[in-house]
């Protein structure tokens, strides 16, 4: 029979996915308390949890036992407050991924709202490109990130906005003052654009693929602050997204059309229904709406 104490200690480190840490706050010694979930697992018969490259992560049936323990836990605790009859206040820890350009506008505000509401939430933010984000949800080292969907069937999600793709024109570029130009428009300037694995570099390959335009790159850059400082000097036509959301601030930013490709794609906040998802993970959902609909965006509704 499993005791309370065990549920305790398995929780944090489904929490926190990281032992060192998880022994710190239950007061053990890192191999006492690796060997406690080495003890529950063999009581239990099911492997808890895996290792994905240095990451430690949540199996199947791990998720599964932290959100039937943690019920179980709040109604011990419920039990235990009983006599004054106060809501306990949620606290645990919530790990949430996204890219430089999310974090700056979107992720950073949201979370500074959602701790107004739960301050013994610990909040751990993790940085990627697209790419990385979905391998990081996928496999539970991340609750939520913000990211596009792709072609991923695993993920569910909330939508929070449409990402555009735009050109940072140099000075004296041909098609300064035009409120859109197409691919084939730029297609003999030099180039500075991002990362592969975000999503900007995506939509742009996909539209030049589509118009047979063999780009000429300068830089490959995580920064769009860098793209757009390149251009400015003259270095050449920046590629960039909305997602960065200070395009308006961006001198000599014009929309690319495509009739062959849609040059918009959908950016969520995406989770695995199949790994643990904390109680509170909806309430911070929430706070990432409030933004997106402050900045002018278009929220729809979860089908």
């Amino acid at each position: 029979m499993l005791n309370l104490r065990e549920l305790r200690n398995f929780v944090e480190v489904a929490e926190r996915l990281n032992i060192t840490i998880a022994a710190s706050v239950v007061n053990l010694s890192q191999p006492a308390l690796s060997r406690q979930i080495q003890a529950l697992e063999r009581k239990l018969g099911v492997i808890l949890f895996e290792r994905i490259g240095k990451r430690m992560v949540l199996t199947t049936e791990g998720a599964d036992l932290a959100t039937q323990a943690i019920a179980l836990l709040e109604q011990a605790d419920a039990l235990a407050q009983n006599a004054s009859r106060k809501k306990l206040e949620q606290s645990g820890v919530l790990r949430i991924g996204g890219t430089p350009q999310t974090i700056t506008w979107l992720l950073s505000p949201a979370m500074a709202r959602f701790r107004v509401k739960h301050p013994k939430v610990t909040l751990m933010l993790n940085e990627g490109n697209n790419d990385e984000l979905i391998e990081m949800v996928e496999h539970g080292a991340v609750n939520v990130v913000v990211a596009n969907l792709g072609i991923n069937n695993v993920l569910v999600g909330q939508p929070l906005f449409q990402s555009q793709l735009f050109a940072i024109l140099p000075p004296n570029h041909h098609c300064l003052n035009k409120r859109s130009i197409s691919i084939e428009q730029i297609a003999k300037d030099t180039l500075i654009v991002m990362s592969r694995g975000f999503l900007t570099r995506h939509l742009y390959e996909q539209i030049a693929a589509a118009h047979n335009v063999r780009p000429k790159i300068l830089l490959e850059s995580d920064s769009t602050q860098s793209i757009a400082a390149l251009a400015r000097d003259g270095h050449g036509v920046g590629i960039v997204s909305s997602s960065a959301q200070n395009i308006a601030a961006m001198q000599n930013a014009v929309l690319i059309e495509s009739d062959l490709y849609q040059t918009t794609s959908e950016v969520s906040a995406l989770w695995n229904p199949k790994r643990y998802r904390p109680a509170y993970l909806q309430s911070f959902l929430g706070a990432l709406a409030d933004i997106c609909a402050e900045h002018g965006l278009t929220l729809r509704p979860q089908e």
